[in-house]
C-alpha cells in the first residue's frame, strides 16, 4: 500500500507539472523558454497517460505490458530532462509537425540513450553521478536492461519464465514496475530543479500568483510544494534500499 501511495504522489507531481506548463503563459516574465514549457507540457501529458496505464496493468497483474510502459516512462523522463538542459533541443521538438519529422527527431536526438547521456553529462558537470558508478546507478542501468527484454518477443524471456531456477533478472511481479516508475518520476523531479533553476523560479512564481479562474491554476500553483515533497521521498528511498526491487539472484 505504501508503494502505491508513493506512486500516486508521483502521478500528482507530473499532473502539477503539466498544469504549470498550461499556465506558464500567465507569468509576467517566465524564465523558462516557451519551447521548453511547450515540450514539458507534451511530455508530461504523455507521462500522465502512461502512468494511468501502469496503474491499471498493476491492478490486472499484467507484467510484460507493465515492463514495456515502464521503459517508455523512463525514456520520457530522460527526454524531459534533456529539454531542460538544451533549449534548442526543445525548440526542434516543438517544430515537428509530421510523423516522419517526429521519428527523425527521436532517431537523431533521443534513441539509443542519447538523451540519457546528455543529462548524465550535465549532472556530472554539477557534481552529481547519474549513470556511471554507485549502487543506485548500477541498479537503474540493470533494471532498464531487464525492461528491454519485454520490448520485443524473444524465446530467451519465455525459457526463463518456464525455468524459475534460471530466472535471474526477471521482475517478480507488477509491483516491481510500479516501484521502478515511482523512483524514475521522483528522480526526474529531483534532477529537473538541479539542471534548470529557471524551472524552479517559474514554479515558485506560479505559487505566488493570485488565484485565477483557470481550472489548472490551483494545481499549477502547488507544483513547487508537491515537488519538494516528492524529492524528499526520493532521497529517503535512495539512501535506504534503492536497488532491491527485482535484481536479486533468487528472482
Amino acid at each position: 500500500m505504501d508503494a502505491f501511495l508513493l506512486f500516486d504522489q508521483s502521478v500528482v507531481w507530473v499532473a502539477s507539472l503539466n498544469a504549470a506548463a498550461n499556465c506558464a503563459a500567465s507569468l509576467p516574465e517566465p524564465r523558462l523558454d516557451r519551447a521548453q514549457w511547450s515540450s514539458l507540457q507534451a511530455v508530461s501529458f504523455r507521462l500522465m497517460e502512461q502512468l494511468d496505464a501502469i496503474r491499471m496493468l498493476f491492478l490486472a497483474d499484467l507484467l510484460v505490458p507493465s515492463m514495456q510502459i515502464a521503459r517508455s516512462i523512463s525514456e520520457d523522463a530522460d527526454m524531459a530532462l534533456a529539454f531542460l538542459v538544451r533549449r534548442r533541443l526543445a525548440q526542434r521538438f516543438t517544430t515537428c509537425r509530421t510523423t516522419e519529422e517526429a521519428n527523425e527527431f527521436w532517431r537523431r536526438h533521443i534513441s539509443g540513450g542519447r538523451a540519457f547521456r546528455l543529462v548524465a553529462d550535465r549532472l556530472y558537470d554539477v557534481g552529481l553521478d547519474f549513470g556511471q558508478q554507485g549502487d543506485y546507478s548500477d541498479w537503474r542501468r540493470n533494471t532498464l536492461a531487464v525492461l528491454g527484454t519485454a520490448t520485443h518477443t524473444s524465446f530467451v524471456r519465455h525459457s526463463r519464465a518456464e525455468d524459475p531456477e534460471n530466472g535471474y533478472g526477471l521482475f517478480r511481479d507488477t509491483l516491481d514496475c510500479l516501484e521502478f516508475v515511482t523512483l524514475r518520476i521522483q528522480e526526474m523531479c529531483a534532477y529537473s530543479s538541479v539542471l534548470q533553476e529557471r524551472l524552479s523560479k517559474d514554479l515558485k512564481g506560479l505559487s505566488q500568483q493570485q488565484p485565477q479562474s483557470h481550472r489548472n491554476h490551483s494545481l499549477a500553483s502547488s507544483a513547487a510544494a508537491i515537488g519538494d515533497i516528492t524529492v524528499e521521498h526520493w532521497r529517503r528511498t535512495v539512501t535506504k534500499e534503492p536497488f532491491e526491487l527485482s535484481l536479486a539472484e533468487d528472482g
